[in-house]
């Protein structure tokens, strides 16, 4: 939403020229043929101050509070993925110096922003230019009547992240990163121009009402702004042009525009016979391209060049969804504008790479989530035949006044006429999980009053969609609560309902999975479906061979995506499925196995595919492929378990072929039939170095993936002189191994202590309470550490730790955190109920004693330390005698605890 007033603010501020001078070539400039458009980004060379501003102060860039910093930036990218709670979001401003030359002065300047959030203002030369509302969509400002030519220019963005009820998103799972965080442009026009004010869209729209294989109707309408003063009589020529170039139709069209006038309309439109067919198999491309020519003397005025994909498709209840008439299942994934370390300010390549990476894994549907991406998003998935839906973010819930609806509507006209020409796109979709987070009980009478009113909001959008849109279908994704969406009406208004479910995950079983499709397909029969999200957070340094809800391991991961995939493929009126996520996510109030992250990608921060992208690959892809899974497990450990010296673990294997071969050190293990695109062998691991070679047969020839594991073995008997005992890590109350990547350390799980051998006697292990049950560890940030899955687990009441080493010197590493406090967290509406019950608070109070001798005494974790904080004690200890090590837990007051412990040998 924006506005256009002018006012000066020079009276009260001093600008002072500090920026260097910025030569206006020297930056990415595209021109056209004739010059008559020019657009060249102005991402270098900025300034920035974090904080508000008084207007009567003096704004002296070169103050230590202004820092030199380059487009795209955010001011989140640190502070909303450290330990401390919260992040900024408030005000804060960018300034730049723009030389822009005397060349410029007799055509039309706009300055045009890709993305800014949430709420910007502009001001050039101290003039207030205008202001922009929400985050995700791109806005134009024309600059034109406040430029200095062929002089110093000073650019002010002031811009807030700030919570602001009016503005959605009001909340989500996922970090509202501040800042300038898409390139910013200059835009020089002739002043007869195709409109740049039509909500920063290209002012020509592109549309196909009717297509077949035989014959393709083509609607072009062209918005052209005559901003000079007089009346012009222009000429307008579409020229469509195949893939290779050549001009396939064309049309020239007479025009006389009022002077002063924008947005005067011209339609044109085309039959093309027996037009090639856009598809993901196929992703042809024509070109259109408009000019426009001043009709008197034939000078070229403006023109663009915008992709046309022809294509035809049809959402059905009972069949699912069709391409050109051809039945065709959407699996793809959503995705998040994220990376490691980055926030949201990502550079044009690294959204390219994203979506080559979803077209690579076989995928042909991706859903936008949950807003308005970069233009680069879209035009990929045009290029690379991805189909895709794109939503503004109203997420959780509404606020019920005019400006939050207004706010609302104008960000959905933005979103449509910027991404109107994409052929890739086929869904317009709004209000996610909107009754997730219901501001009151929804059965109350204030309750009933709130869903009219998200009815209404609802019954608006839609119709904005279809009024601006007619040819695409709209979408509502809603959260796995059935009726209450039902009954609401909510399920009634788009054209495709989208459901967001994890059964299995956040409760219930894998099997519910299925029986919610059926119940949506019997009970709204004439509805067509698609699964928006599901998934599990996995962090792929987390392993077991006994997965659990919750315990954030590959493992489990793996489990309920293969159910899920079979469950959707089965079914031909499931219209598709969009794993939730593509890629991991920033989520700043979020704890679990790697804090402020959604952890529920399908690959990492930094693309590193996870096992469920290799899944879906082998469904996917056309080409013959073998993977292993685990395949970033590159350091493994156990105890021996067969003989002579090796420790049988299960591998997993992907593949598309009927069977696979197994070769461990060369030695082959045997062929195993693939079933649902995979198999799992059990290695016998030896100590040190193992290689791994998969091989399938294909009708070309053989194909093979190889991995090499350093398995750290662990002699059942500690003082096996074959074996030497050397090390070893163990996490308590645990079922789960954790690698730490950066030490090169495998952590194992516990067992109970037999002679001979090591282990833990008496207690039980922690497990968090929530009101569904017990999950298997603590979903806590754990403070200090950046290993917290070391600490999110213990063993309560543990009496004892006995290991029978040999002699000598040795290490001990005692490792705590306690983890029931009184500490108050953000309750995440996303868990579903699965956070962490409070529970009572008991002073702990215990000694610790090392072969007899106190260590630790009154060891009292949070009045030493502080509760959800890593403690981490190292003991050197000396073995004489055969004594072993043996370490005793004293009760003072409640229940001792023991999170992990490292054992390292000296010599």
């Amino acid at each position: 939403m924006r506005s256009t007033r002018n006012f000066s603010i020079l009276k009260h501020v001093k600008i002072l020229s500090l920026f260097a001078l910025v030569w206006c070539f020297a930056t990415v400039a595209v021109w056209a043929q004739n010059d008559s458009r020019l657009t060249r980004s102005i991402n270098e060379s900025w300034y920035f101050h974090k904080g508000e501003i008084s207007l009567e102060s003096k704004m002296d860039f070169n103050d230590t509070g202004w820092q030199p910093i380059a487009i795209p930036h955010t001011w989140n990218n640190v502070d909303a993925t450290d330990d401390e709670p919260g992040y900024y979001r408030g005000e804060a401003w960018y300034g730049k110096t723009l030389f822009i030359p005397e060349q410029f002065a007799k055509q039309h300047t706009f300055l045009c922003f890709e993305g800014v959030n949430q709420v910007a203002d502009v001001f050039l030369n101290g003039n207030w230019v205008g202001q922009h509302k929400g985050g995700y969509t791109r806005f134009n400002f024309d600059i034109t009547p406040y430029i200095s030519y062929s002089a110093k220019n000073q650019l002010m963005v002031k811009v807030s992240n700030a919570h602001d009820k009016h503005i959605p998103p009001l909340s989500a799972d996922f970090t509202f990163f501040g800042g300038i965080y898409r390139d910013v442009y200059l835009l020089h026009v002739s002043d007869v121009h195709f409109a740049c004010d039509d909500n920063a869209s290209s002012g020509i729209y592109i549309s196909t009402p009717s297509v077949s294989k035989e014959l393709a109707e083509i609607n072009i309408k062209s918005l052209i702004s005559n901003q000079s003063s007089k009346q012009r009589h222009i000429k307008l020529e579409n020229r469509i042009l195949d893939h290779n170039g050549k001009i396939v139709v064309s049309k020239v069209k007479q025009q006389t525009l009022t002077k002063e006038e924008t947005k005067q309309l011209v339609f044109e439109s085309f039959n093309l016979e027996s037009p090639e067919l856009w598809a993901p198999d196929n992703p042809y491309l024509y070109r259109v391209h408009t000019k426009l020519e001043d009709a008197d003397n034939g000078a070229v005025l403006d023109e663009l060049i915008q992709p046309l994909g022809i294509r035809w498709f049809e959402f059905t209840a009972d069949s699912g969804f069709f391409l050109n008439g051809q039945y065709l299942k959407l699996i793809g994934t959503n995705r998040h504008q994220d990376y490691l370390q980055k926030g949201n300010a990502l550079v044009d390549e690294m959204h390219i790479r994203d979506i080559r990476l979803l077209k690579e894994m076989g995928g042909n549907f991706l859903r936008i989530a949950h807003y308005p991406q970069d233009e680069k998003v879209l035009e990929m998935c045009d290029k690379l035949g991805i189909l895709a839906s794109v939503e503004i973010p109203i997420v959780n819930a509404i606020t019920e006044d005019h400006e939050f609806t207004e706010n609302a509507l104008q960000m959905t006209e933005e979103m449509v006429k910027q991404n109107f020409n994409h052929p890739a796109l086929i869904i317009w979709a709004y209000m996610n999980e909107v009754l997730l987070r219901p501001p009151f009980k929804l059965d109350s009478k204030r309750g009933k009053e709130y869903l009219q009113n998200v009815i209404k909001l609802a019954e608006k959008i839609e119709q904005k969609i279809r009024d601006e849109d007619p040819s695409r279908y709209t979408m509502i994704p809603n959260h796995g609560a059935f009726e209450r969406y039902v009954n609401s009406g909510l399920t009634s208004i788009p054209m495709v309902v989208g459901w967001n479910l994890y059964q299995g995950w956040y409760g219930g079983r894998f099997q519910d999975f299925e029986k919610y499709l059926e119940k949506h397909h019997q009970q709204l029969p004439d509805v067509p479906m698609i699964i928006t999200e599901y998934g599990a957070d996995v962090n792929p340094r987390l392993h077991t061979f006994h997965p659990e809800r919750f315990d954030y391991t590959v493992e489990y991961g793996n489990m309920l995506h293969a159910h899920y995939l079979q469950a959707i493929m089965d079914r031909a009126y499931v219209a598709g499925a969009t794993i939730w996520n593509l890629n991991d996510f920033y989520s700043e109030a979020r704890g679990y196995a790697l804090p402020h992250v959604n952890l529920k990608g399908i690959t990492g921060l930094n693309r590193e595919k996870k096992d469920t992208w290799w899944l879906y690959k082998a469904l996917l892809s056309e080409k013959p492929i073998v993977a292993f899974g685990q395949k970033h497990w590159k350091i493994r450990g156990g105890v021996l378990n067969k003989k002579p010296y090796s420790c049988v673990q299960p591998v997993e294997v992907y593949s598309n072929a009927k069977e696979v071969e197994l070769f461990h050190n060369g030695t082959s293990l045997g062929t195993n039939k693939i079933t649902n695109y995979k198999t799992t062998f059990d290695v016998p691991f030896e100590n040190g170095e193992n290689k791994l070679e998969a091989v399938a047969q294909t009708v070309s020839g053989s194909i093979r993936d190889m991995n090499t594991v350093d398995f750290r073995l662990i002699g059942s008997n500690l003082k096996d002189l074959k074996l030497p005992f050397s090390e070893m890590n163990v996490m308590l109350g645990s079922k789960r191994y954790y690698e730490n990547m950066k030490t090169a350390q495998v952590w194992i799980p516990e067992k109970e202590y037999t002679e001979g051998s090591w282990g833990y006697i008496g207690g039980q292990p922690y497990k968090a309470k929530t009101r569904f049950g017990a999950l298997p560890c603590s979903e806590l940030n754990i403070l200090n550490t950046d290993d917290d899955p070391l600490y999110q687990n213990q063993r309560v009441g543990i009496k004892e730790f006995k290991l029978d080493v040999p002699e000598g010197k040795y290490e001990l590493t005692l490792m705590w955190a306690e983890l029931v406090s009184d500490v108050e967290h953000e309750k995440l509406a996303y868990n579903l109920g699965n956070d962490k019950i409070n529970e009572e608070t008991k002073e702990r109070i215990f000694n610790v004693l090392i072969n007899g001798k106190y260590v630790e005494r009154n060891l009292n974790l949070t009045a030493d330390y502080g509760a959800e904080k890593a403690i981490s004690k190292k003991y050197k200890v000396v073995v004489t005698d055969n004594n072993g090590i043996d370490i005793r837990f004293e009760a003072v007051k409640g229940e001792p605890v023991l999170n992990a412990i490292r054992v390292y040998r000296s010599f």
